[in-house]
């Protein structure tokens, strides 16, 4: 029986030691994974850049901005096809 309370005794010590050194970690730690979020582009040059600027179709002013940007390349492709005709 001496031996039974024994092995219940330290059986109950170390489970108490063990869920006494078992901690939550701090949520805080998880925020270098947390994806980042990205300017704005407001550029042509920084609208071509989509891995450092935001080129979100759903924002009005990128939205206008590539149209803007479009119709310059447009234009430039269409006087360097005069230029070479001409």
């Amino acid at each position: 029986m001496k031996m039974r309370l024994m092995v219940l005794s330290v059986v109950a010590l170390s489970a108490t030691a063990v869920a006494m050194n078992a901690r939550a970690h701090d949520p805080s730690l998880h925020d270098d994974h947390a994806p980042k979020s990205m300017p704005k582009a407001t550029t042509c040059k920084q609208l071509a850049d989509t891995e450092h600027y935001s080129a979100d179709l759903t924002d009005p002013s990128v939205r206008a901005l590539k149209a803007k940007c479009d119709a310059e390349k447009k234009a430039a492709a269409k006087a360097a096809a005069e230029k070479k005709s001409g």
